[in-house]
């Protein structure tokens, strides 16, 4: 317990620094710096940061990014469902093209690869290598928390030093805000949570945690945002699990392909810059929510990222969670056909 605690307030110290300096979700990224850098030196003796505090901080973080999302925002989603459709297909045909060139290169299996360099599919991902037996754990894994990691660590950083963003949100601030009060999040996330795990929906806790607050927000009544002092923790809860899925070993046994995967991931980066320049000037969103809103990385990370720099965070949550719903909904039965039939 005494290590977790001292990981928590190193953590919070080196995430109050880098807000200190401006940069995008720091109490995130201090968390992820601190949990690997900890299980690098430490190795198979670190502690693992327990699943329950990292789900607690997707409910507040969920519910802090579906406060956003209200009738004006559904509506513009209607209004730019084409471009919603087009760049998650870009984005998925970017990265199925990735993994069919690691495959051929390094000669893994095309399986794994293509399953490791699913933008958005995570925790399908690592669902899929354990009960597939003709999947490479190991491949898909590494494949997934680079690509992520690589996301989530560069996204923030081009923002501010490519598109000039601003962080002007301080995650400890607590804007007044009329509506009903924010200690609703908590049945509100506990109810989202729930349902979405009854209905098997992937990433159940932020996703019905984003959905109940969201529904909520437009038939009943607008909701306060979550406070600083929550939101502050809930990111270090968040980065500190991420952290620690990176495994030395897992690398070490699939380096072949390391490669190719930093690289794919920098090609998906600028993809996503491209695909933004054309989605801001179609409909007239900025450029950083326009590239947040693009980004292969998760959903929580760049809503986040989106709401400290006061950007259109409605706009990023349709995009991601299309992608994150066709990418697990659609893909997996779509990839097993594939195989199957390939045999």
């Amino acid at each position: 317990m005494l290590d977790r605690l001292l990981l928590f307030i190193t953590a919070g110290c080196l995430g109050t620094l880098l807000m200190k300096m401006h940069i995008p979700i720091p109490y995130m990224l201090g968390g992820m710096t601190v949990a690997i850098l900890y299980k690098t030196f430490v190795g198979e003796k670190a502690v693992k940061w327990p699943r329950l505090w990292r789900d607690i901080g997707l409910m507040v973080a969920g519910y802090g990014i579906g406060v956003n999302f209200n009738t004006a925002a559904w509506n513009n989603f209607l209004h730019e469902l084409a471009g919603v459709s087009a760049s998650t297909f870009i984005a998925l045909g970017a990265s199925i093209i990735i993994a069919i060139v690691t495959a051929k290169v390094t000669r893994e299996d095309l399986k794994s690869c293509v399953i490791g360099m699913l933008p958005g599919g995570m925790t399908m991902s690592l669902l899929m290598a354990e009960e597939d037996k003709t999947i490479n754990p190991n491949v898909v894994v590494v494949m997934q928390v680079i690509r992520l990691f690589g996301v989530i660590i560069s996204v923030p950083f081009l923002t501010v030093l490519l598109l000039n963003a601003k962080v002007i949100n301080s995650p400890l601030g607590m804007v007044a805000h009329a509506g009903y009060h924010w200690a609703i999040f908590i049945p509100l996330t506990i109810l989202g949570s729930f349902i979405a795990t009854k209905l098997r929906l992937p990433t159940p806790v932020l996703l019905g945690s984003i959905l109940a607050t969201t529904v909520f927000n437009i038939f009943v009544g607008s909701v306060q945002p979550v406070p600083g002092f929550l939101m502050a923790p809930a990111q270090l809860s968040i980065g500190l699990f991420m952290g620690m899925i990176l495994d030395a070993k897992r690398i070490a046994q699939t380096k072949n392909v390391l490669p190719f995967v930093i690289g794919g991931t920098a090609l998906l980066v600028v993809i996503s810059i491209g695909v933004a320049y054309v989605l801001s000037d179609l409909y007239g969103f900025s450029l950083v929510t326009a590239f947040l809103a693009m980004a292969p990385g998760g959903i929580a990370e760049m809503a986040l990222a989106g709401l400290s720099m006061g950007e259109d965070v409605a706009t990023i949550l349709a995009y991601q969670l299309v992608r994150l719903l066709a990418i697990n909904l659609l893909v997996p039965p779509v990839i097993e056909w594939y195989f199957s039939k390939s045999q």
